[in-house]
C-alpha cells in the first residue's frame, strides 16, 4: 500500500493522471512511467482512473438501471467471476472493459461487492443430532482463520479471522458453535496447543485425526525413492562408460566405479524398499478391521502400531527427523483411539440384529471405501470402490430375502459416521486459499463471509456427493435456486427477480484496429 495516500498531490494532478490513464487506455508502460514520475504507486494511478470514471458513469449507471434485466445481469456477471471463477477485482475489471460494459471500474466492483457481503447473512440452520466436527486453521498475512466444518456434510459451521490461536480464541469460536444451537459429539483436530487447551476446557470428546499422526513419515517416502532412481542412472551411466574403455587400465578404473556405484545403488533400493514395507505397515496397522472384516480392538492396534515403530527405530537409527516422528508418534497414538471406541459401539449395536458373517463382510466393505478415498491413483481408488460396491449389492441380495435389508444401510451409514480423518478440512482450506490468492492475502471477516456462504451452496459437480451441496446434505432439504441466485435476492441488489439467461451477440474478437467490439445483451425469460 506504499504511497496510496498523498495528501501533496494536488487534484488537479490527480485529475490529470486519469485523464491521461482514460484518453491512452491500453499503451503498454503508462501507468508505469506515471507511477515513477509521481513517485507514487500503480494503485494510486489505478485509483485516480477508477475515481474519475465513477463520477463520470452515473448517467450511464442511471440509464442502465432503467434497464433492469441488463442491471442484474452485470452485477451476476461480478458475483460469479469473483465466487465462481475466483477471479481479482482487477480481472473482472479487465473483463468489464474488454466488453465494454459498464461498471468496470474497480473502485465500483469493489463496493459492490463489499455490499453484497455485508448483507449476505448465513442462517445456518440447527441440527438436532450431535455432531462430528472438523477444526483447522488457514493463515493469511500471518493471521489464522479458524475453521469448523461438520464432518458428515463437510458444511463450513464456523469461519472466524482471529488475531491468534490460542486456547481462549478457539474456546470463543467453539462457543460460537454452541451459542448458534450446535451440540458437539466429537472434534476431529490436528495437534496443537491451542486446540488441544480449548477442548480440554469445555470437555469435548477430542481425537487426534489419523493424517496429522503419520504426515510426518511421508516425506522419507519421496526422497528416499529419489534417491534410489538416482543411483539407478548413475549406474547405468558408469556401465556405459565402461563399455567404451579401450585400454585394460582404464577399463580396471571404470569397472572399480561401477562396482561402488552398484553397491550404493543396491543400498539406496534395499533403504527404500525397507522403509515402504514398514510405512505401508504403519498406516495399516491404524485400520479398525482386519482384511477379513475381524475387528481389531484399542490393545491390538497398539500393539501393532508399537512393533513398526519398534522396527522403523531400528532400521533408521541415523535418521533425526525419523526418530522424532517415531518418538512424536509414541507420544499422541492414544489420542486415535476415540475412533476405535465409535466402531466398536457400532458393531455392538447391531452384532444382535445382523449375523456375524454379515457384519464382517459389510466391515470389509467399510474398510475398502476407506481405502479409495485415501488412494490418490484415481484407478486405483476406482477399483477399491468398485470391490466394495459389488460385494454390497451381493449382501443386500442376501438380506432382502431375509428381511434386514434396512439394518445393512444404517449399519454401514453408522460406521461411515465414525470419522477417523480431517482430510475434508484440508480439502476445504485449499479451495479457501484459490481465494486468498485472488484477494492478494487481505480479506475482512464480512468477505470471508460470502466466500463460506458459496461454498456451503456449491453443488458438487463429481464424486461421492455429486448433485449436493453441503448445506443441502446437512439438511437433507433440497436448495431451490443456484447461489449465485440466493446471494443477490438475500442482498436485495436484483431488480427482477426472474431467472434471465444473456448472451452476447457481438462477436468478441478484436478488430483490425486491436480494440474490443461493444458488446451487445440479449436475454430470455425463463
Amino acid at each position: 500500500m506504499r504511497n496510496l495516500k498523498r495528501p501533496d498531490i494536488p487534484i488537479e494532478d490527480r485529475i490529470k493522471i486519469a485523464a491521461k490513464c482514460i484518453v491512452n487506455r491500453g499503451q503498454y508502460g503508462l501507468v508505469t512511467n506515471l507511477a515513477e514520475f509521481y513517485n507514487v504507486s500503480r494503485q494510486f494511478i489505478y485509483m485516480q482512473e477508477d475515481m474519475i470514471t465513477n463520477f463520470f458513469s452515473t448517467y450511464e449507471e442511471q440509464k442502465l438501471q432503467n434497464d433492469i434485466e441488463a442491471y442484474d445481469y452485470i452485477h451476476r456477471f461480478i458475483l460469479a467471476a469473483r465466487l465462481i471463477c475466483k477471479a481479482s477485482i482487477e480481472d473482472i475489471s479487465r473483463l468489464l472493459k474488454y466488453f465494454d460494459l459498464p461498471f468496470s471500474s474497480i473502485g465500483y466492483i469493489s463496493q459492490f461487492l463489499n455490499k453484497i457481503a455485508s448483507n449476505t447473512i448465513d442462517d445456518l440452520p440447527k441440527v438436532d443430532k450431535p455432531v462430528t466436527i472438523l477444526a483447522d486453521e488457514i493463515f493469511v498475512n500471518n493471521t489464522p482463520i479458524l475453521l469448523i466444518l461438520e464432518a458428515e456434510s463437510h458444511c463450513t459451521l464456523i469461519g472466524m479471522i482471529a488475531k491468534n490461536r490460542s486456547g481462549e480464541t478457539w474456546e470463543k469460536c467453539f462457543q460460537q458453535l454452541i451459542d448458534k444451537g450446535y451440540k458437539v459429539r466429537k472434534i476431529v483436530k490436528d495437534l496443537g496447543s491451542g486446540l488441544h487447551k480449548a477442548t480440554e476446557q469445555l470437555q469435548f470428546i477430542a481425537q487426534a485425526d489419523l493424517f496429522h499422526l503419520l504426515y510426518k513419515f511421508d516425506p522419507f517416502m519421496g526422497s528416499f525413492l529419489r534417491a534410489a532412481e538416482n543411483s539407478i542412472e548413475k549406474e547405468e551411466e558408469q556401465l556405459r562408460i565402461l563399455n567404451n574403455r579401450k585400454s585394460e587400465a582404464a577399463e580396471l578404473k571404470a569397472m572399480e566405479k561401477y562396482f561402488e556405484i552398484s553397491q550404493e545403488t543396491e543400498n539406496n533400493i534395499d533403504r527404500y524398499d525397507c522403509y515402504y514395507f514398514l510405512h505401508n505397515e504403519l498406516h495399516n496397522a491404524f485400520n479398525p478391521f482386519e482384511e477379513d472384516g475381524t475387528f481389531r480392538s484399542k490393545d491390538i492396534i497398539y500393539g501393532d502400531v508399537m512393533a513398526a515403530l519398534d522396527l522403523i527405530e531400528e532400521e533408521f537409527k541415523s535418521y533425526k527427523k525419523i526418530q522424532q516422528a517415531v518418538d512424536f508418534l509414541r507420544k499422541h497414538i492414544e489420542e486415535y483411539f476415540p475412533y476405535i471406541d465409535e466402531v466398536e459401539k457400532v458393531l455392538k449395536e447391531y452384532e444382535a440384529i445382523l449375523p456375524e458373517y454379515m457384519i464382517k463382510e459389510l466391515s470389509v466393505i467399510y474398510l475398502k471405501r476407506l481405502k479409495s478415498f485415501a488412494v490418490k491413483e484415481y484407478q486405483k481408488a476406482k477399483k477399491l470402490y468398485q470391490e466394495a460396491q459389488e460385494k454390497l449389492d451381493i449382501i443386500l441380495l442376501i438380506a432382502q430375502d431375509e428381511g434386514i435389508a434396512g439394518h445393512v444401510d444404517k449399519f454401514l451409514k453408522n460406521l461411515e459416521q465414525c470419522i477417523r480423518s480431517s482430510s475434508p478440512i484440508e480439502a476445504k482450506n485449499s479451495v479457501l486459499r484459490q481465494y486468498l490468492n485472488a484477494c492478494s492475502g487481505q480479506i475482512s471477516q464480512q468477505t470471508l463471509n460470502l466466500i463460506v456462504f458459496y461454498l456451503n451452496r456449491k453443488i458438487s459437480t463429481r464424486g461421492k456427493y455429486k448433485g449436493l451441496s453441503p448445506i443441502e446434505r446437512l439438511t437433507g432439504t433440497k436448495q431451490q435456486q443456484h447461489v449465485i441466485d440466493i446471494i443477490l435476492n438475500q442482498s436485495g441488489v436484483l431488480k427482477n427477480n426472474q431467472k434471465h439467461h444473456y448472451f452476447i451477440i457481438n462477436n468478441p474478437v478484436k478488430n483490425i484496429n486491436n480494440t474490443p467490439p461493444k458488446a451487445t445483451l440479449s436475454h430470455t425469460s425463463k
